[in-house]
C-alpha cells in the first residue's frame, strides 16, 4: 500500500548505532531502547506515555472495534494503533479459531476411544494436524496469558499447559499408561506439563510402537509386558480422550481471556492506562510482542532446526534426530511453516496488510519501508522453503545429514532482519534470554 514517508530523527544515529548496539547486548534496557514518543507515535501531539485520548481504543473518534478507520492501514499510524491491531486483529482471531480446531480435535478424539477402530484413529490424527497447525501460529504470539509468567508481563503458563515442547518426556507418559494416572481427577494438577498437551497427544495417537520408552531404571518391563497388545491400544485411546479434553478446555480459557466480550486482553495491551493492564506503558507492551516474535529465532530457527542438525551447540553427535519436533506425525516442517505464518500476521497486523496497522505500516511511515519489504519477502522465502519437505525432516536428517542446510539458511534469512534493522529501527528491546543470539 502508498504510505506518506515521515521525518525519522533516529535515521542519522542509525549508521553507528547498530553495531554499538549489538556489541554490547547488555546494554540493550537503556541504549537501544525508546522510551518516548517518536515520530512514529507522535502525530497527535501526546508526549507521554499515558494512554492517548485522540486515537487510542474506546475514544470519542474510533469505532466499536476500538480503531480509528481514517488510520487503519494508513500513513498515520501510532505504536498503539500496532498493538491493538495485533491483540484484538490478530491474536484473538487466532485464539478464538484454535478453541473451535480443539474442540472438533476433542471431538474426535472422544470417538476413538469409544470405537478404537483405524477409521477413527485417522480421524483424529487430522483433527490432531489441523489443531496443531492453528497452535503453532500461535507460538509466535505468546503475549499475556499464554505467556510464561517467568519471562512475560501478565503471563500465566497457558501456553505450556496446550503444548510444552521442545520440553517432552514419553516415558512420563508411558508410566501413566501403566498406572492409569490419566483417570485421577487431579491428573491436571499433579502431573507436569509433558504429560498432557499436544505433544503428548501425537504421541498417544501417532506412535506405532508397542514398547515402552522408558530407561532401565525405571522398571516398567514388567507391568509394561503384562498389559498386552489391545489393553495398550485401549489404555492410550482412553489417555488420549482425557487429554484432548484438557487441550479443548484450556483453548476456551485462552480464547476467552482475549475476546472482546471476555478478558478483552487485546485492549489491555494497547491501552496501557487501564487499571488492570499489566503493561506500564507503551515500550514494555511493544517490547513483549517483540519478545512473542523472537520465538522464530531461538526456538523455530535454533532448537527446531539449528539445534539438531549441529549448526547451533547442542547436540553432541549430529545429527540428533531425538531432539526434532513432531517425531510421531512427521510435521516438522509443517510446524515452521506455521510459525512462519503467524510471524507474517504478527509483522502485518493482520491477514490484510492494506487495512491492519502493523509493524511494516511504522516502518514505512519512518523512511524504512525497505527493512519492511525485506521482511516480509524473507518470510515468504522460507515458508516456500518449508513446503520443499513433504515427508518426515527426520527422515530427511537421517538419510542426509546436510539435507536441511538450505531450509536452516532461508529461516536465518528472516531472524537476521528481525535481530538487526528491525529492533534497530524501532528502538525495541532483545529478550533477555535472546541477548547471546548474535548468529
Amino acid at each position: 500500500m502508498t504510505t506518506r514517508p515521515k521525518l525519522n530523527p533516529t535515521a542519522a544515529l542509525r549508521p553507528w548505532l547498530l553495531p554499538l548496539c549489538l556489541a554490547s547486548v547488555g546494554a540493550w534496557g537503556w541504549a537501544c531502547q525508546d522510551d518516548g514518543p517518536d515520530d512514529a507515535d507522535s502525530s497527535n501531539g501526546d508526549d507521554d506515555d499515558g494512554p492517548d485520548d485522540a486515537d487510542g481504543p474506546g475514544s470519542a473518534t474510533n469505532d466499536a472495534s476500538g480503531r480509528d478507520d481514517a488510520t487503519a492501514g494508513g500513513s498515520d499510524v501510532s505504536r498503539r494503533d500496532v498493538l491493538w491491531s495485533i491483540g484484538t486483529g490478530v491474536i484473538a482471531p487466532a485464539t478464538a479459531e484454535f478453541a473451535t480446531q480443539a474442540t472438533a480435535l476433542d471431538a474426535a478424539v472422544q470417538l476413538y476411544a469409544t470405537r478404537g477402530s483405524e477409521d477413527s484413529r485417522a480421524a483424529a490424527r487430522e483433527a490432531w494436524r489441523e489443531a496443531a497447525h492453528d497452535w503453532q501460529q500461535l507460538e509466535v504470539m505468546q503475549v499475556g496469558p499464554a505467556a510464561s509468567s517467568l519471562v512475560g508481563t501478565g503471563g500465566e503458563d497457558l501456553r505450556d499447559a496446550i503444548y510444552s515442547w521442545p520440553t517432552a518426556d514419553s516415558c512420563s507418559i508411558d508410566r501413566a499408561v501403566v498406572g492409569e494416572d490419566y483417570l485421577a481427577d487431579d491428573f491436571f494438577v499433579t502431573e507436569l506439563v509433558w504429560s498432557y498437551g499436544l505433544d503428548a497427544l501425537e504421541y498417544l495417537l501417532f506412535n506405532e510402537s508397542t514398547a515402552h520408552t522408558c530407561p532401565a531404571q525405571v522398571q516398567l518391563d514388567g507391568p509394561w509386558a503384562a498389559l498386552g497388545t489391545d489393553e495398550l491400544a485401549r489404555r492410550r485411546a482412553a489417555y488420549a480422550g482425557v487429554v484432548a479434553g484438557g487441550i479443548a478446555a484450556r483453548a476456551r480459557e485462552l480464547a476467552g481471556r482475549w475476546a472482546g466480550d471476555g478478558g478483552n486482553f487485546g485492549a489491555l495491551l494497547a491501552d496501557q492506562g487501564a487499571s488492570d493492564s499489566p503493561y506500564a506503558n507503551e515500550a514494555e507492551a511493544m517490547d513483549e510482542v517483540f519478545r512473542a516474535i523472537f520465538y522464530i529465532s531461538k526456538i523455530t530457527k535454533d532448537a527446531k532446526l539449528g539445534i539438531p542438525i549441529g549448526i547451533v551447540a547442542g547436540c553432541a553427535a549430529p545429527p540428533c534426530i531425538g531432539l526434532m519436533e513432531a517425531p510421531f506425525s512427521g510435521d516438522a516442517a509443517v510446524a515452521m511453516r506455521a510459525n512462519l505464518e503467524g510471524l507474517a500476521l504478527m509483522v502485518k497486523g493482520g491477514p490484510d496488510a492494506a487495512t491492519a496497522d502493523g509493524f511494516d505500516d511504522l516502518l514505512r511511515q519512518m523512511g524504512e519501508g525497505q527493512i519492511a519489504d525485506d521482511l516480509l519477502a524473507a518470510i515468504d522465502v522460507a515458508i516456500a522453503a518449508t513446503e520443499a519437505y513433504d515427508t518426515s525432516l527426520q527422515a530427511e536428517v537421517a538419510a542426509d545429514p546436510e539435507a536441511l542446510g538450505d531450509l536452516y539458511a532461508a529461516i536465518k534469512g528472516v531472524t537476521d532482519i528481525i535481530k538487526g534493522p528491525f529492533v534497530m529501527a524501532l528502538m525495541l528491546t532483545v529478550p533477555a534470554d535472546g541477548g547471546g543470539d548474535l548468529d
